[in-house]
């Protein structure tokens, strides 16, 4: 179910994406292939070396609103955007060149989308025309960034899927070495008996949890079992043993199709699974570089067992109030 929960969130990013995407490209939010027109204050470019400038540029509200539109310049910090500025001259044309334009935090959105779309979110490298005869005295330039398509597709797909998809690889490959450390560990304690100690020192108290199930059921064993491999934080050895466990207590149901108080308790205990060591945690904190990857089992234990009694408590006065009917139990015997 988790799986189908997953792939409808990708599907739906996927189409909320591409209908972003279509709706730009249908509004030309970004103006591909039109130059916008920056201007320079005077003495506001210096000579940085050989056919080379460095400065600021600005651009108004009202130049972002003629060329953007209007709810582009319902974007920007006040009347007036600078842009630092760095021009690099053509060797064949020395009225034209590559502008680095830098993106301050009062640009209008349309330009802050473009930077990060075309990979740097701090800064436009486009192609510009000019006169350097008036860069002294102020002068104009024609700029033109580089064009955008489908960004937030790619964006979904680049940081989104693909990236998700490659960190849960390399976190997967990095789990092997630990949790292969882990159940070896548990595979000699249970060896030497371990799990059957903790099996007989819980099987008293699951007992008196569980009145309607009699203590020498099947049940009881694979329960103590399930809890055990939760207690040690062997998440994937117990989830067998809690399918085993529902399949025992169904045996006892007498109403088909109706969960009965024995099941209600267990999935209430399995849920909140008191847990002394949680194994895959620790494996996933050391992959991700934790410097002290086993300080989560003190606070681990302690909510774990905040939520067991809790869940306990919490299941008890639902059993209490909202039983099933003896009526039902009769007619199904």
């Amino acid at each position: 179910m988790l799986n189908y929960i997953w792939l409808g969130l990708i599907v739906i990013a996927i189409f909320v994406a591409v209908g972003r995407d279509v709706n730009e490209e249908a509004t030309n939010r970004f103006r591909n292939n039109e130059d916008v027109t920056l201007h320079v204050a005077p003495d506001a470019l210096t000579v940085a070396g050989p056919n080379h400038y460095t400065g600021t540029a600005y651009l108004t509200q009202e130049d972002i609103a003629r060329f953007y539109g209007a709810s582009e310049a319902k974007t920007v910090t006040g009347d007036t955007v600078l842009f630092p500025t760095d021009i690099v001259l053509s060797q064949s044309n020395p009225n034209a060149g590559t502008l680095t334009l830098s993106i301050p935090a009062t640009a209008p959105s349309v330009l802050q989308d473009a930077a990060a779309a075309d990979g740097d979110p701090t800064k436009i490298i486009g192609k510009a025309s000019f006169d350097t005869s008036t860069f002294v005295t102020g002068a104009s330039i024609s700029f033109l960034p580089p064009t955008v398509h489908f960004r937030i597709l790619a964006k979904v797909a680049d940081e989104g899927i693909l990236k998700i998809a490659n960190t849960a690889v390399e976190l997967a490959f990095g789990l092997i070495g630990v949790m292969a450390l882990w159940l070896g560990i548990m595979k000699i304690a249970e060896a030497a008996g371990l799990v059957l100690l903790l099996s007989k020192i819980v099987k008293p108290i699951m007992v008196r949890i569980f009145p309607d199930v009699p203590p020498d059921h099947p049940a009881i064993g694979a329960m103590v079992m399930n809890m055990t491999a939760n207690f040690l934080g062997l998440s994937n050895a117990a989830t067998p043993l809690g399918l085993k466990a529902m399949e025992e207590l169904n045996k006892l149901n007498p109403v088909a199709g109706t969960a009965t108080n024995a099941m209600c308790m267990f999935l209430t205990i399995n849920t909140t699974a008191l847990t002394l060591v949680p194994a895959t945690v620790i494996a996933i904190r050391l992959t991700l570089g934790s410097t002290n990857p086993t300080d989560i089992i003190m606070p681990t234990f302690l909510a774990t067992f905040v939520s067991l009694i809790l869940g306990i408590i919490f299941t008890r006065i639902i059993e209490r109030f909202f039983p099933i009917r003896g009526s039902e139990r009769t007619e199904a015997a």
